[in-house]
């Protein structure tokens, strides 16, 4: 009988696709209320608002290339 690879396994591979969307949609979340607590804590402009969102995008999206790298690394 033939042992399944974790790497094989199709839910396997949907569940880390959908760990990486609520992964990012976190990173932004928390980047808007860092964004926000900077911006009343300093009296900041609003602005503050999106550049925290912004970066809680870029973060997200680099942590999400990271986990992608490595998963394809274990398939190697």
């Amino acid at each position: 009988m033939k042992n399944p690879r974790s790497q094989d396994n199709p839910w396997l591979i949907a569940l880390y696709i959908s760990g990486a969307g609520g992964l990012l949609a976190v990173y932004i979340v928390i980047g808007f209320f860092a964004g926000r607590w900077l911006a009343d804590l300093l009296d900041g402009p609003r602005y503050w608002l999106a550049i925290g969102t912004v970066l809680g995008l870029f973060i997200g999206i680099l942590n999400i290339a990271l986990l992608i790298k490595k998963f394809l690394g274990a398939q190697s």
